[in-house]
């Protein structure tokens, strides 16, 4: 070591005597700077990261690096190759991939070591929503939550009831309201959140059920939004926890979840929302696993007959409502029929249950109508 000592400042002494100070200022930043990240890193491999894979390498090593802080919850994450905006990208990537670290807020400050006008390197202060000694009573009843959700599944559930046992479950047991952070704790331990929240959570417990999931985020209604991006059988499609919430829309929660945003394609999706451009997305084409289609309640024409038919079956499950979904020519004729020229009546009072008196279709009839997504949710009037 002391060899080394020597060498170095034999080197400095020499710079200093050939090239005067502007030589040991370029001396010095050689020793002094953090090497760049290298360009042919091989990232950590922890399940589903999808912000992450999008990531070229070097702004993946320092993914790592803050990784490693965060889930330590150091207060500073030292060493960091000095560059401000790929440090930036990489936390807020992080924050976004990694819903199960509920103490860190998705954010932080950046300090930058400048020698001259070098930056020789960077540190990261992350901001904590809880503190280390919180964590484990917290962690407890997010895992009890969890297992409260997972037991409402089917056994031997497809990947897509899954899907939809989730999305339930996270309606039926949140509220829509304003709070502070995106943490999954504000679902999962405090019952409310905004749409970061629900995009978080639902992102959170399919991850723990094995199916890829990315929270994903822009605009809707004019407004900043977040949901989510999920593969079922390696197909990509969309998934709007908080639209599938009545609250959301002002409505009562005893109205049951809407299923308009649930497995859509990029082209429904882009009729009311609009993508970030920070990540780059798949364009989601498949259909199958759309909520209408997949239960049989997509039409591409008009048929009183089989709307009858979906009607009873819903009847004869006790479902308070049914949902309705028509191409855009089929729902614009279907609306013309049932609501200006009041056949809706006529469709309820053909239905077995109808003919049996167990719905009152003579009575006030209630609808709601998406006609974004042409869509009709119809109110059964029971008796």
């Amino acid at each position: 070591m002391r060899r080394n000592v020597a060498s170095t400042l034999a080197v400095l002494s020499l710079v200093l005597l050939l090239g005067g100070c502007s030589g040991l200022n370029a001396i010095t930043q050689r020793f002094l700077s953090q090497d760049p990240p290298p360009a042919d890193y091989v990232a950590q491999e922890d399940g589903f990261r999808y912000l992450k894979s999008c990531l070229p390498p070097q702004t993946q090593y320092i993914y790592d690096q803050l990784l490693a802080g965060i889930q330590a919850q150091a207060e500073e994450i030292t060493g960091l190759y000095p560059d401000v905006d790929m440090i930036r990208t990489a936390a807020q990537a992080l924050g976004r991939d990694y819903p199960e670290l509920f103490w860190f807020s998705g954010s932080g400050e950046i300090e930058t070591t400048y020698l001259g006008e070098t930056a020789t390197e960077a540190l990261y202060r992350p901001v904590y929503v809880v503190g280390p000694q919180e964590r484990s009573a917290l962690q407890a009843q997010i895992d009890q939550w969890a297992a409260n959700c997972f037991a409402t599944l089917p056994e031997g559930a497809s990947d897509y009831d899954k899907v939809l046992g989730v999305y339930r479950y996270i309606i039926d047991h949140a509220d829509y309201q304003s709070v502070e952070s995106n943490s999954i704790l504000n679902i999962m331990v405090h019952g409310a959140g905004l749409c970061g929240c629900y995009a978080q959570t639902t992102q959170y417990l399919l991850t723990k059920l094995g199916i890829p999931c990315a929270y994903i985020s822009g605009q809707a209604n004019g407004e900043s939004h977040a949901w989510n991006l999920i593969w079922l059988d390696g197909n990509p499609c969309w998934l709007d926890t908080t639209w599938g919430d009545p609250v959301f829309e002002g409505g009562n929660a005893n109205d049951g979840p809407s299923y308009d945003y649930f497995c859509i394609t990029t082209r429904d999706l882009l009729r009311t929302h609009s993508i970030d451009d920070t990540v780059p997305v798949p364009d989601c084409t498949v259909e199958d696993y759309n909520y209408f289609r997949y239960h049989g309640l997509y039409f591409d024409t008009y048929q009183p007959d089989a709307l009858a038919q979906v009607i009873q079956q819903a009847v004869d499950q006790g479902d308070a409502t049914i949902s309705l979904r028509f191409s855009t020519g089929a729902y614009w004729n279907a609306c013309d029929h049932l609501f200006t020229q009041g056949e809706l009546h006529d469709l309820f009072r053909q239905t077995p249950a109808g003919q049996a008196e167990r719905i009152d279709w003579r009575g006030q009839l209630w609808y709601t109508r998406n006609d974004d997504m042409g869509t009709l949710t119809l109110t059964i009037p029971y008796r």
